[in-house]
């Protein structure tokens, strides 16, 4: 029947080359169709055009002397003069011409193929005293291209709307196209994704040191049927959310912590790993298996981490701030073997006779690049009082004191932690409790000696330390005193001393500080290391 149809058309003189012209006119036509030599030549103007780059083409550009009389064939306008024509009257000196061209009509939606408008030019206060048709046809991307046919006079240009700068849609996906959907251009997944396979899902897993997250590709799941996608983790409190990558992702997060939004904590003597389930559903409802996907992070423990898998450790924080090199916070806390790992948990830490006691200092967040950990001195007391006696040193000077052989300094103006270590003791007299004080500061590597030189039995350095920063933990208790030594420290133990965390900076008078428990804000100058002591008694 078709070849019929064509037999009937050539035997009554049908001109397939005016057929070929015409159809590029109708509405939803994508392509231009040409005869040349007696074979129909077809392309796509969106792949096959001529760039006009030039900024004055912008209806905010003032008077000049262009004429386009010579811009015949497809076009494409770029650049911060504009991408498209304006499609309002532009008055009269714009655009570096006389009378400058704008488009009288709307631009075409995507679906709509190539289109004919209408070119006017304004002169001598007519808005349209000159016209020419153009053709013109939404492209993939949210661009347009042109054809334009010269101009019927001089001198006329043709003008771009400085408003429409770059891509139509917000920034697309590397797997989305910028189209027009029910007249409105927005990023869409391309046809290129192919999957057809729930199993086929490639979850993206990031293990930071404070969130865990995990990540799907949103056309994937388009793709896969999943239209109004619903994620969520054990907690569906913990839900997902939509981010912009390379590629767009539904993604969702749960701290790196222990029963934080589900999250389970196993560990074993090198590892702590998280674990926790993704809930992938079609909607509110649910009519068939929900998707699940179990995912797990693990990391490997140090002096740090191991605090932060601790479920109540024995530990100091304080903030150091480092004129013009920002803020830094320091931890002190007291583990149970040298890999220092095992940090001790509880109200107290209980040690036997002949144990050591391990000792970790860190600076766990802030910038390093050119800054150590140097321990000024360290020393014990009975008491929370760092100032009153007695007082047993176990660094001074930056050195090991070299009466006690129990005493190992590991690590000390080296790195971003310092460890040292000794035989666990108690004081003489009616005392059953020991707490630890260290005060440090950062040292500058680059203007400082900040590697100790302990050898002879001592720090060179043999000046008092300059004022640092206190940390200060406890208490310690020898085994089989713990009886005793909760009766004489109820009141400091009520204290909670070994949550402090002291908002303080010693450097520059007067400063403050704000009790952990509410009591208030004590103000303080340069003293403010010795009088800090006497503000939780």
């Amino acid at each position: 029947m078709e070849h019929h149809f064509y037999l009937v058309l050539l035997l009554l003189g049908f001109n397939w080359h005016t057929f070929a012209q015409n159809i590029t006119n109708m509405p939803g036509f994508a392509e231009e169709c040409v005869w040349r030599n007696s074979s129909r030549s077809c392309l796509d103007p969106c792949s096959s055009y001529t760039v006009l780059d030039q900024p004055w083409r912008s209806t905010s550009y003032g008077d000049g002397s262009n004429c386009d009389s010579d811009k015949r064939g497809w076009y494409r306008f770029v650049g911060q003069g504009g991408e498209r024509m304006p499609e309002a009257c532009v008055p009269i000196h714009r655009c570096n011409t006389d009378a400058p061209l704008w488009l009288s009509g709307l631009h075409p939606g995507q679906n709509d193929g190539i289109v004919n408008r209408l070119a006017c030019a304004h002169w001598s206060e007519n808005c349209c005293l000159w016209s020419t048709t153009v053709q013109v046809k939404a492209c993939i991307g949210g661009y347009f291209v042109y054809k334009l046919e010269g101009t019927p006079e001089c001198y006329l240009s043709y003008c771009t709307d400085p408003d429409y700068i770059g891509s139509l849609c917000s920034p697309c996906g590397a797997d989305e196209e910028c189209q027009m959907v029910n007249g409105v251009w927005s990023c869409v997944c391309s046809q290129g994704v192919n999957t057809s396979d729930i199993s086929s899902l490639e979850p993206q897993l990031e293990c930071g040191a404070n969130q865990i997250k995990v990540s799907l590709e949103k056309c994937v799941l388009n793709k896969l049927g999943f239209q109004d996608v619903v994620m969520y983790l054990n907690d569906d409190r913990c839900a997902g959310f939509e981010e912009q990558r390379n590629t767009t992702l539904i993604s969702v997060v749960t701290p790196t912590q222990g029963g934080q939004c589900g999250t389970q904590l196993t560990k074993n003597d090198t590892h702590a790993t998280y674990s926790n389930t993704l809930y992938l559903g079609n909607g509110t409802i649910i009519r068939d298996d929900e998707v699940k996907i179990n995912f797990q992070c693990s990391y490997p423990l140090d002096m740090e981490i191991s605090l932060a898998t601790a479920i109540r450790p024995i530990v100091s924080s304080i903030n150091i701030h480092v004129g013009g090199t920002g803020l830094f916070t320091v931890k002190m806390a007291l583990y149970e073997s040298p890999n220092y790992t095992s940090p001790y948990e509880g109200p107290m830490a209980v040690l036997s006779t002949d144990a050591r006691l391990y000792v970790g200092v860190m600076v766990t967040s802030g910038d390093l690049s050119r800054f150590v950990l140097l321990l000024d001195s360290c020393y014990a007391t009975p008491t929370q009082n760092s100032t009153g006696p007695p007082k047993y040193f176990i660094i001074q000077n930056r050195c090991p004191n070299p009466k006690d052989a129990t005493i190992s300094v590991e690590e000390n103006g080296v790195a971003s932690h310092a460890k040292f270590s000794l035989q666990v003791f108690r004081f003489v007299g009616n005392h059953s409790l020991v707490y630890l004080h260290c005060q440090c500061h950062l040292c500058d590597t680059r203007t400082d000696q900040c590697r100790p030189r302990c050898s002879g039995g001592g720090s060179r350095r043999a000046a008092a330390a300059e004022p640092g920063y206190v940390l200060r933990l406890g208490p310690i208790v020898q085994r089989g005193s713990e009886a005793e030594a909760e009766s004489s420290s109820a009141h400091e133990l009520d204290k909670k001393m070994q949550f402090v965390d002291l908002q303080l900076d010693c450097s520059s008078p007067p400063g403050s500080f704000h009790h952990p428990r509410g009591g208030g804000n004590a103000h303080f100058g340069n003293q403010c290391l010795d009088q800090l002591a006497g503000s939780w008694m």
